[in-house]
């Protein structure tokens, strides 16, 4: 009897679920193959960086017509031939740090364009508004941040003291500004 009892209960006991290893093993294998097949196919049909800037380039000259891009670039030439150069001053100034007990020294010699035709006007100008001028220069200067003076072609600062002495002159004649000479270091 007690055979029977056994034999009843190995027969009521669940069966045990799950695949085991093997089973396992092969829905990962699965898995992996799926997304080995994924990344070759976007590895093939994704173009590189390169291959996307080249069609972003060709699609725009397809676009412009070539007259346009001969036609700006002999306009700025021209622009340019007609433009005179005029020093505008050398400057030496202590600017403070905020929250720093250091200082910045900077050292530069500043220039700027004109047109041909407005260099005489522009003259005038300037010594109509000689310290206002330099007060421009030297308030962008003192209230520019470390990063803008660590900027190679000094971008910020020369917008910012071009469309504050444009506007101190009533007309943008003063056309781009250059800092020929720059340093400074930290004291």
């Amino acid at each position: 009897m007690a055979d029977g009892k056994d034999k009843q209960q190995q027969d009521a006991a669940p069966a045990k679920s799950g695949g085991g290893l093997m089973g396992k093993l092969m829905i990962a294998g699965f898995m992996g193959g799926v997304i080995a097949i994924e990344c070759l196919l976007a590895y093939l049909f994704i173009p590189s960086p390169d291959e996307v800037a080249a069609l972003a380039e060709e699609n725009m000259t397809k676009k412009l017509p070539a007259s346009l891009a001969t036609d700006e670039i002999t306009d700025s030439q021209d622009e340019m031939k007609n433009r005179v150069e005029i020093q505008l001053g050398d400057y030496s100034i202590t600017i403070a740090q905020r929250n720093s007990s250091t200082a910045l020294r900077a050292d530069f010699t500043l220039a700027g364009t004109v047109l041909a035709s407005d260099e005489s006007s522009f003259m005038n100008l300037m010594e109509k508004h000689p310290a206002r001028f330099r007060e421009i220069v030297l308030y962008e200067l003192r209230n520019s941040e470390r990063e803008d003076l660590d900027d190679p072609e000094l971008g910020l600062i020369k917008r910012r003291i071009l469309e504050r002495s444009n506007n101190l002159f009533g007309k943008p004649i003063l056309k781009t500004l250059m800092f020929p000479d720059f340093s400074y270091i930290e004291q």
